[in-house]
């Protein structure tokens, strides 16, 4: 899906290894089916809506970037409600410098 983005999207996928998992649940006391039943929901979890860390670092970076985008937005509607502001005043003293004898 292209969003517009001047930046690269990757997309990455977290990985879960569920045999170590059951083989631990299994160590640590739990029957097999709990453990594999525990350890394919965290899979689950896992695989379909975590956000890894580059995902993290990608969002921090677009932040980033709209954050500047917007400052220099801001910057430059500033500076031309200044110019429009001044050139009013301007004409203003040269009417009155017109209305002088």
């Amino acid at each position: 899906m292209d969003d517009g983005s001047a930046y690269p999207r990757r997309m990455t996928v977290a990985t879960f290894d569920t045999h170590a998992a059951v083989k631990a649940l299994t160590q640590a006391g739990l029957e097999p089916a709990h453990a594999e039943a525990i350890a394919d929901t965290v899979r689950v979890a896992v695989s379909e809506g975590a956000a890894t860390k580059e995902d993290i670092a990608n969002v921090r970076a677009d932040v980033s970037h709209l954050r500047a985008d917007v400052f220099r937005a801001l910057w430059l509607q500033a500076a031309t409600i200044i110019a429009v502001v001044l050139t009013a005043i301007l004409a203003a003293v040269i009417a009155l410098i017109n209305l002088l004898p």
